[in-house]
């Protein structure tokens, strides 16, 4: 069970209609009370990916309903979950600030240990200033880890860095789990719940992004944009 998805899905109160469904390559959009974004992970089968349940018929259900798939074992109907949720999130005020958080990796990762779940563009930079990185990745490249490697791992890390990607494949609990109490512990990328529910998980900084131009999106994930290019977000940072 992915209980920090239900947490979130539980405190959602009001309920409203689906405008808009975009399941693209690497993103996946959803347009209700606001647009929220989320990674479009696709599942590993030998013989093709798993159905989405009522495809085609999406837009006949409610931005709720549609959040609903949060609880689902296939990780595409996860990510239209995630969506919807984000959808239905306001975006936050309060201990929202500009912050970048690479800058955040390079300064506080001076001489420590650290941990980065996913593979981020800053990895490199950020292995000139720290005493160690463990990339950590379900298709670890050469020098990388697997997942059933960070419990030796993720005890003795200093800065955590999580790819939201994990509320999908339901490792974000595992990994958070791992980790000393005192370890600054970091969720980004745009699939991140811009919820401070987040903070009682653990986290201490949240890093996503607030959709601004949902049909400026639309067309750049559209035509396969990875999020670099993709153009009509805003990013947002929330600290604890």
């Amino acid at each position: 069970m992915n209980t920090i998805l239900s947490t979130i899905y539980s405190a959602l109160r009001q309920d409203y209609s689906v405008k808009l469904i975009e399941v693209c390559a690497h993103w996946t959009l959803v347009t209700s009370h606001h647009s929220g974004m989320a990674s479009t992970v696709l599942g590993c089968q030998p013989h093709g990916e798993q159905l989405v349940s009522d495809a085609g018929s999406l837009l006949k259900k409610s931005a709720l309903e549609l959040a609903t798939l949060h609880s689902s074992l296939n990780s595409l109907e996860v990510s239209i979950a995630l969506a919807a949720i984000n959808s239905l999130l306001d975006p936050p005020t309060a201990n929202r600030k500009i912050v970048n958080v690479a800058d955040v990796l390079l300064e506080k990762g001076k001489g420590k240990n650290v941990a980065l779940i996913g593979h981020f563009p800053f990895a490199s930079k950020v292995k000139q200033v720290a005493k160690t990185v463990w990339v950590i990745d379900l298709q670890p490249a050469e020098g990388e880890y697997l997942p059933s490697e960070a419990e030796n791992l993720l005890p003795r890390a200093d800065i955590l860095a999580m790819t939201a990607n994990t509320l999908i494949n339901n490792w974000a609990e595992k990994y958070l789990s791992l980790c000393d109490v005192h370890t600054l512990k970091i969720m980004m990328g745009p699939s991140t719940p811009m919820t401070p529910l987040l903070f009682d998980f653990g986290l201490d900084i949240l890093a996503g992004v607030r959709v601004l131009d949902p049909v400026l999106v639309h067309t750049h994930i559209a035509q396969g944009a990875a999020f670099s290019q993709v153009r009509g977000v805003e990013k947002i940072t929330l600290l604890r």
